[in-house]
């Protein structure tokens, strides 16, 4: 009796796929941020791994700069962490030491 082997999916086929996803989730983010803050004040910025090609995994968060922002931050939070299904982090502009690097490195959604 022989055993056949399955095959395992190859380490580059992970990584494509898991930038498609990458990707896909980006739009999505963009998309819902652009809904969320329209109309306001309220600046956005992207950071971090969802930006960036094939750093993306499983296990990374959504990381976000809010600029303006006076709402509750806790309920946003939530809200945005059940329409991902991602874990989400958001930073508040204002009290943030890394001003100038966000402004020059990140994606700003919501202006």
């Amino acid at each position: 009796m022989t055993l056949k082997r399955q095959k395992r999916p190859s380490l580059q086929k992970k990584k494509t796929q898991g930038e498609e996803e990458r990707k896909a989730l980006l739009k999505k983010v963009i998309l819902e941020l652009e809904k969320e803050f329209k109309d306001t004040s309220v600046e956005v910025y992207l950071i971090g791994s969802i930006l960036q090609p094939f750093q993306f995994t499983a296990r990374s968060d959504i990381n976000m700069v809010l600029k303006n922002y006076n709402g509750d931050r806790f309920e946003l939070w939530a809200r945005l962490e059940r329409k991902f299904d991602r874990a989400v982090l958001i930073l508040s502009f204002e009290s943030c030491h890394f001003q100038e690097f966000i402004v020059e490195n990140s994606f700003k959604v919501v202006t």
